[in-house]
């Protein structure tokens, strides 16, 4: 069973909506999915935020009710007059106590909706970066399993970044760092993210790095290893960078440095 299948449906595990044996296949791969584990005690833990307890009443308000009600006893049963002012002090005690339990209530209901919303707000955007990541893994890989992985192969930076104008709607950052011990192989057109984007070669030693480039800033400094790539994400100048090798993550991070 995939995982994009898996979790589609354990919401549903959690709340029983499964037939036993769909929900036994679901909770097998989960555990032995770190990933699905992970997303299934997010969704538990979400669950658990919305379930709001119940308020109890303040004693004083039962306490109250049970001064109004003494009153009530003490008072004549055939004065109807008596029994009009009863019932006006006890509706003003109540409605004296309702302001403070509407603020209280108020209250906890902003406090977990905004509990909700900041959760929901982060599962979504790991999962978001994940599946990036995933992405840009393989495009990487898709790259090695190719004859040439360029379409220009040239160390020249004046010849790989005219090759890109009017193939992409952006100009991508290409420098030349064989100096700083990366060796400019050329660069190619790749799709990643649903998307067209721009992918730079580099040498170091005999690792291959692929540098992918795109318009966006919303990428945060992250690094991730997956199958035993690293791939190291960040953005600078209007530009989003996603490098992808085998190389180590301190290699990674000196290229992210110098481009």
């Amino acid at each position: 069973m995939r995982c994009d299948q898996a979790r589609e449906h354990i919401g549903a595990l959690l709340d029983g909506e499964l037939p036993a044996s769909e929900a036994r296949a679901i909770s097998l791969h989960a555990q032995d999915c770190a990933d699905c584990t992970l997303y299934r005690d997010e969704l538990k833990s979400l669950r658990g935020m919305l379930m709001l307890e119940r308020e109890p009443a303040p004693a004083s308000l039962a306490h109250r009710v049970r001064a109004a009600l003494a009153d009530e006893a003490a008072l004549s049963s055939d004065d109807a007059r008596e029994n009009a002012g009863w019932w006006t002090r006890f509706t003003t005690r109540i409605n004296q106590s309702w302001p403070a339990l509407v603020r209280q209530a108020a209250a906890i209901l902003i406090v977990c909706v905004a509990s909700v919303a900041v959760t929901w707000w982060w599962v979504r955007a790991n999962d978001a970066h994940e599946a990036l990541a995933r992405d840009v893994l393989a495009a990487h890989i898709r790259s090695l399993l190719q004859d040439n992985t360029v379409q220009v192969a040239a160390r020249d930076t004046h010849t790989v970044k005219p090759w890109f104008a009017g193939r992409l709607e952006f100009t991508p950052m290409v420098k030349d760092l064989s100096a700083e011990g990366f060796q400019l192989v050329g660069g190619r057109l790749d799709f990643v993210g649903g998307q067209r984007v721009a992918a730079i070669v580099y040498r170091r030693r005999l690792h291959q790095v692929n540098v992918f480039i795109w318009p966006g800033s919303d990428t945060r400094l992250s690094s991730v290893k997956i199958n035993g790539y690293n791939l190291v994400s960040w953005s600078r100048g209007g530009m989003t960078f996603w490098a992808a090798s085998d190389l180590n993550e301190a290699e990674l991070r000196e290229l992210q440095s110098l481009l």
